[in-house]
């Protein structure tokens, strides 16, 4: 059984988002198996920059995603493969 983190970034700048996704993804791909050593991570914004920017970042670090658009809010869901 997984653990998934989940991360509400809606009342973050978008500036701030930016930086905590690469970070993110960054510690994902880390050798201790990612955030708190959690392989799986759901992202929470109102930003569809954002789901424009972490496609091209994930693929190349191989991480999967998931978008889900409920009520103005993208859940966007980041697995390390």
């Amino acid at each position: 059984m997984s653990t998934v983190n989940q991360m509400n970034l809606i009342e973050t700048p978008i500036k701030d988002q930016l930086l905590r996704v690469d970070e993110i993804l960054n510690e994902l791909c880390s050798s201790n198996g990612g955030i708190g050593n959690c392989r799986k991570i759901e992202i929470l914004t109102g930003e569809e920059l954002l789901v424009k920017y972490i496609p091209p970042k994930a693929v190349e670090k191989k991480i999967k995603i998931k978008f889900k658009y409920v009520e103005n809010i993208w859940h966007i869901t980041l697995e390390k493969e």
